[in-house]
């Protein structure tokens, strides 16, 4: 970890909220998309978040990997199960993308899906740069931010 060059998602945001606001939105919009287009532009959307939240509490990340490797480390405190089920919600949106059957409710699901995912990984980077780094802890903060935003999400 050490300086990043240039961060575009930083630049015109200066706190946390932002960040993770436009994290959610830019994962919502690639589930929008075609799962092969959406896919890279959400793990992007993630890996960008990640990084400008390091950067809100001092850490400056080298690349896109080692964002990637705070979410794993994020995915793997909340659990085995809980991220298979997720996952597998995303696959199932893609499948019936894909397929052309039941596509607006496909869309609908993926973006519920991707927008709690990129707000619980948003929190949940936000309590790994400010120190915790209880697994159990972040895997508490990762999964309730998850159920938060897919309530949010649902409801609007």
């Amino acid at each position: 970890m050490t300086q990043l060059h240039s961060n575009p998602i930083n630049a015109p945001h200066d706190d946390v909220d932002t960040i993770v606001a436009v994290m959610v939105s830019g994962s919502a919009a690639a589930a929008a998309a075609p799962f092969v287009v959406g896919w890279p532009l959400f793990i992007g959307a993630l890996c960008t978040g990640v990084i400008a939240i390091g950067e809100e509490y001092g850490t400056s990340l080298d690349s896109k990997e080692e964002a990637w490797k705070v979410i794993r480390n994020l995915f793997a405190a909340a659990g085995f199960i809980w991220l298979a089920l997720s996952v597998s919600s995303k696959l199932i949106a893609a499948l019936l993308q894909t397929s052309g059957i039941g596509y607006v409710g496909a869309v609908a699901l993926d973006v519920v899906t991707s927008s709690a995912i990129a707000y619980a990984v948003g929190r949940g980077a936000q309590a790994y740069f400010k120190g915790e780094r209880d697994k159990e802890r972040l895997g508490a903060i990762f999964r309730q931010s998850f159920m938060h935003q897919k309530q949010q999400s649902a409801g609007a």
